[in-house]
């Protein structure tokens, strides 16, 4: 007969389905009471479940000849068990050191790493960790301390990547203290757990007992229900935001896009969770992005002009994870790592009146119509108006050439168009992708529009212009430019 604590573990697996008959298990053995725990519990099961365990075991070095001594008694137990152990050692200190990671963070990947490694080794289906209620309580606390949020209020997942499990997460420490006790099993203490140098145990020996004391004598229940309804919430979240997720986004050759306008119309909630999204499809990986990022992408996308980025810093491991570069493009919020960009494509086309082109590459519809001052005016950074009487040639779109100067409006003089840029403070990738509208004149090209950012004061309207005309941009799939092919006979595309 198997003991309460073992049948409630048990159906907890059941109802969240850890495991299934034939699976092969790895367990993180430490040595010390939560892990013998959910071995022993797991070995009770083993015939009647029909699985298969092994168990893995990580030496630290932390703690001189007690790690080793750790070491020595999980292999001894598993001899005893008849459960196939394999071990590794590793030096988290130097690890610690090199990586700039804390030795917890390090150690964590570093099991992680080995338990998956095993896994492989052994043709397993699952790796189950030890992790219970109370140390539920103490990740969602610590969380709530450094400013989490939803995803970090979930606390530690029972199920996780699909490989994961905790089969003892709704058990108590001391729900484990009583079974060891009862079934009289044997395991080590680590004396580092008392160390009030490390947060976690802070958080573990000195609040919790707080809470429980003056505030709630099951604080550590209250959280993990917390962590139970924010965890579905989540799951929700991420399901919805998937699916926009897929809608919006565009990648080609590891460069990831988000359509600007789809972006935008979402709640900032969403919109946050497609950046990290993003990030997280160029980058590998989580690590060492916060929401301060976060924040500057999505206010990159909402308030930034064409031609703004943010960098969102890479981790210097192991592993390594790459910076990545978030760029405001014509329609498209860019995510992509340094140097992984193609040469922008040449353009340089006729811009007929009236008449309408649109360019590919950047993906921008550009509309030129006669106008009157009747109609009146309603400047911004994608319509200019401008004094038809000043066009002395053609117009005509294209790129930037060494040497382009203009005269910007309100200044006096002319400036060098590169200066311009430098003043506008615009990224040198972005430079030459920037459209600009000129009047062709025997040869010589005249700048009348950087477009989106400033026209020349040679076209402005006076008091004595006749014929005026309105340049007017749209930008990929504004308005759903390029909805339905009826509308392809209205400009000439490039």
């Amino acid at each position: 007969m198997h003991s309460m604590l073992a049948e409630k573990v048990r159906k907890y697996m059941e109802d969240r389905h850890m495991l299934s008959r034939g699976d092969r298990v790895v367990v993180g053995l430490s040595g010390g009471p939560d892990s013998v725990t959910l071995l022993h519990i797991l070995k009770e099961y083993q015939e009647p479940m029909e699985i298969t365990l092994f168990a893995a075991h990580v030496n630290h070095c932390l703690r001189g000849g007690a790690s080793d001594e750790d070491a020595a008694f999980a292999e001894r137990l598993c001899r005893e068990w008849n459960i196939p152990f394999f071990q590794k050692k590793a030096d988290i200190g130097a690890l610690s050191a090199k990586s700039h990671r804390s030795e917890e963070e390090t150690g964590r990947l570093v099991r992680y790493d080995f338990f998956r490694q095993v896994l492989r080794q052994v043709n397993g289906d699952r790796i189950a960790t030890a992790h219970h209620r109370d140390d539920q309580a103490e990740t969602i606390l610590h969380h709530i301390i450094r400013g989490a949020g939803m995803q970090g209020l979930c606390g530690i997942a029972p199920v996780s990547q699909g490989v994961l499990i905790r089969p003892l997460l709704d058990v108590t420490r001391e729900e484990i203290r009583d079974y060891l006790r009862e079934n009289k099993l044997p395991y080590r203490v680590d004396a580092t757990n008392a160390d009030s140098s490390h947060t976690r145990n802070r958080i573990r020996n000195g609040l919790i007992p707080y809470l429980e004391r003056d505030f709630n004598p099951d604080i550590a229940g209250s959280l993990a229900r917390m962590g139970e309804i924010v965890r579905e919430e989540n799951d929700f979240m991420a399901e919805y935001c998937g699916r926009v997720y897929r809608e919006c986004s565009s990648r080609e050759q590891g460069i990831v896009d988000l359509d600007l306008k789809q972006l935008l119309s979402c709640h900032s909630a969403v919109q946050k969770r497609l950046i990290q999204t993003a990030i997280l499809e160029v980058r590998g990986s989580p690590d060492g992005v916060g929401f301060a990022h976060i924040l500057a992408a999505a206010s990159l996308a909402g308030q930034s002009r064409t031609g703004s980025v943010t960098r969102i810093p890479g981790a210097c491991g192991p592993p390594f994870h790459p910076e990545v570069l978030v760029e405001k493009r014509y329609g498209v919020l860019r995510f992509r790592k340094p140097g992984q960009e193609d040469a922008p494509a040449f353009f340089d086309v006729p811009l007929p009146v009236p008449g309408t082109v649109f360019l590919k590459e950047p993906g921008i519809l550009v509309t030129a119509e006669e106008t009157d001052v009747q109609k009146g005016f309603a400047f911004s950074p994608e319509c200019i108006y401008v004094d038809e009487s000043a066009v002395r040639g053609s117009l005509r779109i294209r790129l930037r050439r060494n040497g382009d100067r203009f005269h910007p409006l309100g200044l006096n003089g002319t400036k060098k168009l590169k200066d311009f840029f430098m003043d506008r403070k615009i990224p040198r990738e972005e430079r030459d992708r920037i459209p600009l509208l000129v009047d062709r004149e025997d040869g010589k090209d005249h700048i009348i529009w950087v477009i989106g950012l400033q026209m020349s004061g040679d076209y402005r309207i006076t008091e004595s212009s006749g014929k005026i005309l309105r340049i007017g941009v749209k930008y990929k799939n504004q308005e759903n430019i390029m909805e339905g092919n009826q509308c392809r006979g209205m400009w000439k595309e490039y």
